[in-house]
């Protein structure tokens, strides 16, 4: 190694006198930044480097080889010790392609002197966040524990009270929904049938949902009734009308026998395929709308089932 950094070849004062180089001058090649640099022409990179660095008094220099102030770039911790296994030491060479902290942030310095200061604001950062948690830690760990607002005998004392004035109606959560109870608006879970048939398509959530949960258990209600010729438990509570099935539901067709109104943006099978006539007599014409059963999945099954 024979590089500044570890005490080898010419120092800069040196450097600089070989090159002739002013005051605040870059080195003609120099890919970093250089304030104001695009708004100047008509001269040598090196001398329009140096007449900013002139002109703009109040900043320190912006030259490579320009040393850096005393204290400015001293370390604060003691760096790692390389030890093979540690990934931030205080020997980081150049050709090194791993992350280092705020690194792409460094202009100006050799390789390792960067890194030097990369590594010490991360290791100082890291110790006032892990003070800080510490602390957070022993405020909370210090504070008493919040007692359970059911171990309050007023609180007891009153919701016994009102169990025995009303006595046919729940507290809290002690009643189980209703199978076909839609669900709250904005619920994330899973809605069977109403992504796989037509129960999901023109209606708000709340009707969307109840149509799927009712014609699932109306499939689950049939299914058992088929299997052991008893309802289940859990389909014993559904409403008579919903476990025969609703002719008004199950028989809504989202593609008409009539055709589509004109201006319906939705999707229409095969539309795009079909040309020369107005949307309402294109739309009649297609086996999705001229189909008589009750959907578009009850005509497709009856002519698998032919075939």
């Amino acid at each position: 190694m024979t590089t500044v950094a570890f005490g080898g070849g010419p120092n800069l004062d040196q450097r600089r006198s070989f090159a002739a180089l002013r005051d605040g001058t870059h080195v003609p090649g120099y890919r970093g930044y250089c304030p104001q640099i695009k708004y100047r022409v008509g001269k040598t990179y090196g001398t329009d480097t140096h007449e900013l660095a002139q002109d703009t008094i109040h900043l320190q220099p912006a030259s490579v080889l320009a040393s850096a102030p005393e204290g400015l770039r001293t370390t604060k911790n003691v760096l790692p010790m390389a030890t093979g296994d540690n990934k931030y030491t205080e020997k980081m060479i150049p050709g090194y392609t791993g992350y280092i902290p705020r690194m792409p942030f460094k202009f100006g310095n050799t390789y390792k002197e960067d890194c030097d200061f990369c590594i010490d604001e991360y290791m100082t950062n890291r110790k006032f966040n892990d003070t800080k948690t510490m602390d957070l830690k022993r405020q909370v760990a210090g504070y008493p524990r919040l007692t359970a607002i059911s171990h309050d005998p007023e609180v007891r004392d009153k919701l016994n009270l009102y169990r025995d004035t009303h006595p046919n109606r729940p507290i809290l959560m002690d009643d189980k929904r209703a199978l076909t109870e839609p669900p709250v608006p904005g619920y994330r879970g899973y809605i069977p049938r109403i992504k796989t048939t037509e129960m999901g398509l023109g209606a708000r959530y709340n009707r969307t949902t109840k149509r799927g949960l009712e014609m699932f258990a109306q499939e689950t209600a049939a299914s058992a009734q088929r299997i052991t010729g008893t309802l289940p438990a859990s389909i014993e509570r559904v409403p008579t009308d919903v476990l025969q099935g609703s002719q008004g539901d199950s028989s809504k067709r989202l593609y008409l026998t009539d055709g589509m109104i004109p201006k319906y943006t939705g999707y229409v099978p095969q539309r795009r395929f079909a040309f020369g006539n107005t949307y309402g007599d294109t739309t009649r014409g297609l086996e999705v709308c001229a189909h008589p059963l009750n959907s578009f999945g009850d005509f497709k099954r009856s002519r698998t089932s032919v075939m």
